[in-house]
Order: C-alpha cells, then sequence, then structure tokens
C-alpha cells in the first residue's frame, strides 16, 4: 500500500505544478499585464537601463545596477517558461501516474 500512498502524493504534487501552469498561463494571456509588464517593464523600462548602465557619467556601481535591471527582464520571463514548461510535464506525467495507480490497485485487490 506504500507504493499506492506514494503514487497518490505525487499526482498530488503533479496536479499542483500544473494548476501554477494554468494560473501563469492565464496570467500572460491578461492583456493588463502584458501591457505593463511584458510591454511595459521587459521592453521599454529594460531598454531605458540598457542605456543607462552604459552611461560615462554615472558611477561604475549604478551601471552594474542598471545593467542588472535590464537583465531581469530575462529572468523574468525565463521563470514566466519554465512554470509553464513544468506544468505542461506535469500533464503529461498525471495521466501516466493515473494508470500506473489504477495498476496498483488492480493488483492490490487481486492479491
Amino acid at each position: 500500500m506504500s507504493d499506492i500512498k506514494a503514487l497518490e502524493q505525487q499526482i498530488v504534487a503533479a496536479k499542483a505544478v500544473q494548476e501554477q501552469r494554468d494560473r501563469m498561463v492565464r496570467l500572460a494571456n491578461n492583456s493588463d499585464f502584458r501591457a505593463l509588464i511584458i510591454e511595459g517593464f521587459c521592453k521599454d523600462e529594460c531598454a531605458r537601463y540598457t542605456h543607462v548602465s552604459t552611461e560615462p557619467g554615472l558611477s561604475k556601481d549604478d551601471r552594474a545596477d542598471a545593467l542588472a535591471a535590464a537583465q531581469s527582464a530575462g529572468h523574468l520571463k525565463r521563470w514566466i517558461n519554465a512554470i509553464i514548461m513544468m506544468g505542461n510535464r506535469a500533464a503529461e506525467d498525471i495521466s501516466q501516474m493515473d494508470e500506473a495507480l489504477a495498476e496498483l490497485r488492480a493488483e492490490a485487490s487481486e492479491g
């Protein structure tokens, strides 16, 4: 029975990852999110930070801070994509785990 419990727990965890993906997809498709975060921050604001990072009149630390801020758009987009990819994988795994769970339960009821 411990194999059944472990698989049930894995399914619960995978469904949580899948739900997180679903939330991220809804958020990424939201027009306000796209306008404010993707266009406003990731595109426009981070381009401004890139320019600031090359400004010779600023201190080395200020230029480094601006470059780090400019790179944050890439980190955000990578994080969004990672959540979606992990959720897609979890969705695939759930169907396989459901099949394995059905087999384990059938074996347990036979024995």
